[in-house]
C-alpha cells in the first residue's frame, strides 16, 4: 500500500490539509529559530560566561554534529515506522531539553544542552521534509515546500528579534521557555490533524542502514548531499559572525542588529512561497542554479558597506536568493529517491548539511580571527560556487528525465 497522498485542491477536507501544512511550518520554524536564537546573543553570552567568540562557535558546531548524527540514526527508522511518530517524539524531546536549557547554569551546561537540542532538531527537520515528499505530488510539491520552508526565514523575522528583545528586557534564558511551550502546542496539533502513517513494502525494504552506502555511491544522490554540505555551510558561516562584526565595527546593540535580520526575514518569508510556484513552473534545477549563483555577488559585497539602508538592502537581496535556492533544492531532493528510501536519503542529506555547518563555522571562526569578516564572506562565496558547480554537472531535473 502506498502512503496516503494529499492534494490541496481535491482532498475532501481542505481545512485539514491547511492545518497539516501550518503544523509542518511550525515544526520547521521551531527547529530553525532555535539555532538562530543564539546569533544576536553571542556578545551577551561571551561577556556573561567569559568565553571568546571562537569558543562560542562550538555551540553551533556541536549542535550541527548532533543534528546530523541523529538524522543518520533515525532516518531509516522513519522509513520503516513512519514520519508522524518520530515527529511527535522529536517534539517531546525538544520541549524537555528547552526547559533544561532555560534552567542551565554556566557555559558547560549550555554547551551540552545545546548539543542535545541538536539531536531533536535533526530529527524534526528530516521528518518534516520527508512528510512533504510522501504526502504531496512532485508537480505541486514546490508550492507546499515553499510554504513550509518559509518558516526557515520566518525564524529570522521573529526568532532573532525576539531573542534580542527578551535578552535586553529580561534574560536570554527566557526564549527557551517559550520554545518548550511552542513544542507542546505543535505536539497537540500533530495529534489532532495528522494522518496515521501508511506502510508499504518499499518503505520497509528501504529501512536498512546499508542503503546509505548505495546512496553515497550513486551519482545524483552523492552530488545532492555535497550540494547541501556547501549551501548550509555557506549560510551559517556568514550569519554566525555577522552580529559580532556589527557589534565590533559599528557598536550596534542586539536590538539594532535584529533589525537587519527582521528585514531579511520578511524578504525571504515572502520570497519562499513565490519561489515554490516559480520552481513548479520553470523546474527546480533552473531556479536553484540562478538564485545560488547570483548570491555570490552580494556575499562578496557584504563587508564593503557601512551600517545603514544600503547594508539592509543588500541583506534583503541575500535573503531572497537564499529563499529561492532553498525551496528549489529541497523540493528537487525529495524526488531523487523512491518514497521508501526518502527518509534515509534526507537523513543523509541533513547529516551532510550539519557536517557542512560544523566544519564551515569552525573554518569561518578561524578566518574571522585572522583576517576579519572579509575572510568569512569569501569563504561563504566559495562554498556557494562549489554548490552550483556540483548541481550543474551532476544532477538532472526529475521532471525532464520523466
Amino acid at each position: 500500500m502506498k502512503p496516503e497522498t494529499f492534494n490541496l485542491d481535491s482532498m475532501s477536507d481542505p481545512q485539514r490539509a491547511r492545518m497539516i501544512v501550518a503544523t509542518l511550518f511550525g515544526v520547521l520554524f521551531l527547529a530553525t529559530a532555535d539555532i538562530y536564537f543564539l546569533v544576536p546573543l553571542l556578545p551577551t553570552l561571551g561577556r556573561e560566561f567569559g568565553v571568546s567568540v571562537q569558543s562560542l562557535g562550538w555551540l553551533f558546531s556541536s549542535y550541527a554534529l548532533a543534528a546530523g548524527l541523529c538524522s543518520l540514526c533515525l532516518g531509516p527508522l522513519s522509513d520503516r515506522f513512519g514520519r508522524v511518530i518520530f515527529l511527535r517524539l522529536g517534539l517531546i524531546f525538544f520541549g524537555f531539553i528547552a526547559i533544561c536549557t532555560y534552567l542551565s547554569q554556566g557555559y558547560s551546561q549550555l554547551f551540552w544542552f545545546r548539543t542535545m537540542t541538536g539531536l531533536a532538531a535533526g530529527l524534526l527537520s528530516t521528518c518534516t521534509a520527508s512528510f512533504v515528499g510522501d504526502f504531496f505530488p512532485y508537480e505541486r510539491r514546490g508550492r507546499v515546500m515553499g510554504v513550509v520552508l518559509s518558516s526557515y526565514f520566518a525564524a529570522l523575522i521573529l526568532g532573532v528579534p525576539l531573542a534580542a528583545w527578551v535578552a535586553q528586557v529580561w534574560n536570554w534564558r527566557g526564549i527557551f521557555l517559550a520554545s518548550s511551550l511552542l513544542a507542546l502546542l505543535l505536539l497537540v496539533c500533530t495529534l489532532l490533524f495528522f494522518p496515521g502513517d501508511r506502510f508499504s513494502s518499499s518503505r520497509s525494504a528501504g529501512a536498512s542502514w546499508s542503503v546509505y552506502l548505495r546512496l553515497i555511491l550513486q551519482r545524483e544522490t552523492a552530488a545532492a548531499v555535497a550540494v547541501s554540505f556547501g549551501v548550509s555551510g555557506a549560510t551559517l558561516a556568514f550569519l554566525t559572525f555577522i552580529s559580532d562584526y556589527l557589534d565590533q565595527n559599528f557598536g550596534l546593540r542586539p536590538v539594532q542588529i535584529s533589525l537587519l535580520f527582521l528585514t531579511a526575514g520578511v524578504a525571504a518569508a515572502v520570497g519562499s512561497p513565490i519561489a515554490g510556484w516559480i520552481s513548479d513552473r520553470f523546474t527546480k534545477r533552473r531556479v536553484f542554479l540562478v538564485a545560488n549563483t547570483v548570491l555570490v555577488v552580494p556575499l562578496l559585497a557584504l563587508d564593503r558597506l557601512g551600517w545603514g539602508i544600503p547594508l539592509i538592502g543588500l541583506f534583503f537581496v541575500i535573503s531572497l536568493c537564499i529563499s529561492f535556492r532553498q525551496t528549489a533544492l529541497h523540493t528537487l531532493q525529495t524526488e531523487l529517491v523512491q518514497g521508501g528510501e526518502r527518509g534515509t536519503f534526507l537523513a543523509l542529506r541533513n547529516a551532510c548539511s550539519q557536517l557542512g555547518i560544523s566544519i564551515s563555522v569552525l573554518v569561518a571562526g578561524y578566518l574571522y580571527l585572522q583576517v576579519g569578516y572579509r575572510g568569512v564572506t569569501v569563504w561563504a562565496a566559495l562554498l556557494t560556487l562549489f554548490s552550483s558547480t556540483i548541481l550543474y554537472f551532476f544532477i538532472e531535473e526529475p521532471m525532464e528525465k520523466q
